[in-house]
């Protein structure tokens, strides 16, 4: 046998190796995630649909690249408010250059009545250099601290700057690295590329409702 023969043989088996541990280390999430999910009083789904997901909130994420997958779907009720909490993964770019995104979402339907459309997300070094070719980001000058952590945009500005007071500001800027997003009423909350270990999913839960709670002053 040639050695170059030998040599896509043991990529093979290098990559068909690497594939199968991915796989086993997705099983054991899954089956701690519905664990955790039954004590928690949850109902489970291992693998959830994306289209359906949408229909309880259209949210941006939902929207970003390809190669979109929900997994570990837990639903049910908390503090008298419907949730899913997820973990929902997607792709940017393509071959050498992709990227996958992964992390856990909490999602609360209609729970954001009352408020505008909007996006807010960690600010980054390029959010900076885009406002300067007219990117939006809504500052408060009253609040240069959360201006200076988080992008916050969406089409009714003048709704954003009313909804987002003082008070919540002030929450935010002590809580950086959130992503809220509200669509229609419905709001989805998480931190970008991390998904929450299965025995933390009650914890994440409970920051979550924190941060709908300050959002929604209730």
């Amino acid at each position: 046998m040639s050695g170059e023969v030998l040599i896509v043989l043991a990529m093979v088996a290098l990559f068909g190796g690497i594939w199968y541990f991915g796989v086993q280390l997705e099983r054991k999430r899954s089956e701690a995630m519905l664990a955790t999910c039954q004590a928690m009083g949850f109902a489970f789904e291992e693998k959830g649909d994306v289209d359906s997901l949408r229909a309880f909130g259209d949210l941006p994420v939902f929207n970003h690249g390809h190669s979109k997958r929900a997994r570990n779907v837990m639903s049910g009720r908390t503090a008298d408010r419907e949730v899913k909490l997820l973990d929902y993964q997607y792709t940017t770019g393509s071959g050498k250059n992709s990227h996958t995104h992964s992390q856990t979402v909490a999602l609360f339907p209609g729970a954001g009545q009352g408020l505008p459309d909007l996006s807010l997300s960690p600010e980054n070094f390029l959010h900076k250099i885009g406002e300067v070719f007219g990117y939006q980001d809504i500052d408060f000058d009253s609040s240069p601290e959360f201006s200076a952590v988080y992008l916050l945009r969406g089409r009714d500005e003048q709704a954003i700057r009313t909804a987002f007071t003082p008070d919540i500001q002030g929450f935010f800027a002590q809580q950086p690295g959130w992503h809220v997003e509200v669509r229609s009423g419905s709001v989805g909350i998480y931190r970008s590329s991390k998904r929450c270990k299965p025995e933390e999913a009650p914890a994440l839960l409970a920051e979550a409702l924190g941060v709908l709670r300050a959002l929604t002053r209730t």
